[in-house]
């Protein structure tokens, strides 16, 4: 039997658009879940102790950052800016 196209379609009550429409619950169980693990990791071990860091840690044989931006001095292989131009030959 072939389908009639004059028909209405099934008729929808309400009640079963609003069921349609609603997130199903394992979902907002899940997002709930992962909010719940986030906020434990946040605020699970926010002093940690001496102890918890690896053997070795900090290394004290290594040498402390030093910025970019010091100078220490100048040396004879650094360039120095003249007002004399030597690549045209003023």
């Amino acid at each position: 039997m072939t389908h009639d196209f004059n028909k209405p379609p099934h008729i929808i009550s309400a009640e079963e658009k609003t069921h349609k429409k609603r997130v199903p619950v394992y979902i907002l169980i899940l997002i709930g879940i992962f909010f719940i693990a986030l906020l434990a990791y946040m605020f699970a071990d926010r002093k940690p102790d001496a102890s918890d860091a690896p053997p070795g840690h900090p290394n004290p044989s290594a040498q402390p950052a030093t910025p970019n931006n010091t100078t220490t001095g100048t040396s004879d292989d650094e360039a120095i800016a003249t007002d004399k131009g030597t690549a045209t030959g003023y």
